[in-house]
């Protein structure tokens, strides 16, 4: 009697669940613009804790290093804890401030006169060009006449660009320049807010771990409690070691680049050392998208240099790919290139950059989680490990 009141009691729950589930549904999707306005709202008023999550995280390997080396420092270690951890904060955020700070002092001034200097360029880099893919072509006509016309229609259309789309553009931008002023005070004021909220992330990071661990023991039982937090120490060395390894991947790539560029008396060092150290973050295609732009710019100028260019990039990334990439980064993912090429091309379509960018150990998680099921649901059925 107890068994069968049970079973009609899963059956009515399961049912009400169903139904409630069905309502829900079908309120999202009726109400989809609301709940997408809702939810935008939502983000736009976390986006400083948002922005202050992102700067706690990409701070924390190097404030937890601090902290362990001022720790062996202090004598008196119970004493000197917290104040080994409050100036581990502080230097970090300091640390950050000021390399972020040269490089914009360094890089800022250089790419605005870079790009000053193409565009003055531009008419008699366009003539050197003419001329020396005219004495490529020697006698054929019909390649010269090609020449010629590529020539003078980049020639009547670039004024013309000027005029009809980047000059009403401007006049847009000036005549909407308050609601600028308020897009670029609400960003600053996020950054301000999330640096704040960084600072007490950091701070408090270690008792923010211990009472998410003590609600994720609460809920699930010891050993879904155990598997959850393996999957999530197994992300956060995921993230942390594969984003930390491309940013000073990219930046010893851009540093030899611009050094490279500097020995071979190549046009613009320094702007194409930035495009290249920056699109080299993105894993696979990065090195392309970095290579073209910049070929097409040193091409403006001179093009004997653009294919000494290609030529000296070709190398640096084999050197990247083949020694230095897998000296910082290692096997970090343990993905093949089918799957790092699905990733890249998967989230990179769905979030843009950033998808590029976090894509790979994004999915590196998930593939972890399915490969985990599916080693555990064969040893269910004694088939043992097969992938």
């Amino acid at each position: 009697m107890k068994s069968e009141k049970k079973i009609c009691l899963k059956l009515m729950l399961s049912l009400f669940g169903v139904v409630a589930l069905a309502i829900l549904l079908q309120f999202f999707l009726t109400h989809l613009n609301q709940v997408g306005g809702f939810l935008q709202k939502v983000i736009g008023v976390l986006m400083p804790f948002i922005v202050g999550a992102v700067i706690a995280y990409l701070l924390k390997p190097l404030c937890n290093r601090l902290e362990e080396s001022l720790q062996r420092l202090l004598k008196n270690k119970k004493r000197g804890a917290g104040l080994a951890r409050g100036l581990s904060v502080v230097l970090s955020l300091l640390l950050a401030a000021v390399v972020i700070f040269t490089l914009l002092l360094i890089v800022v001034p250089s790419l605005a006169k870079s790009i000053y200097t193409i565009l003055l360029q531009i008419p008699g880099s366009l003539q050197r060009f003419q001329n020396w893919a005219l004495e490529l072509a020697g006698d054929n006509e019909t390649l010269q006449n090609y020449i010629n016309d590529l020539v003078a229609a980049v020639s009547t259309g670039l004024p013309e660009w000027l005029r009809n789309t980047v000059l009403p553009r401007l006049q847009t931008l000036i005549g909407g320049i308050s609601a600028g002023v308020a897009g670029i005070f609400s960003a600053f004021y996020n950054l301000l807010i999330g640096v704040i909220v960084s600072v007490y992330l950091l701070g408090s990071r270690k008792n923010f771990a211990r009472q998410g661990k003590k609600i994720l023991y609460c809920v699930f039982n010891r050993k879904w409690a155990d598997r959850i937090l393996n999957e999530i120490r197994y992300a956060d060395r995921m993230f942390t070691g594969f984003l930390s390894g491309r940013i000073i991947d990219s930046l010893i790539i851009g540093v030899i680049c611009f050094i490279g560029m500097l020995i071979l008396q190549i046009p613009n060092p320094l702007l194409i050392s930035v495009i290249v150290g920056v699109t080299n973050i993105i894993p696979f295609f990065g090195p392309y998208i970095g290579a073209i732009p910049s070929f097409l710019l040193i091409l403006m100028v001179s093009p004997v240099k653009s294919l000494i260019f290609l030529i000296f990039i070709l190398i640096l990334q084999q050197f990247d790919g083949n020694i230095l990439g897998p000296r910082i980064l290692g096997n970090v993912t343990g993905l093949n290139s089918f799957w790092v090429l699905f990733a890249i091309l998967f989230f990179g379509g769905m979030f843009g950059f950033i998808g590029m960018i976090v894509g790979v150990p994004v999915f590196a998680v998930i593939y972890d989680v399915v490969r985990k099921l599916v080693n555990k649901g064969l040893a269910h059925r004694g088939q043992g490990e097969i992938i």
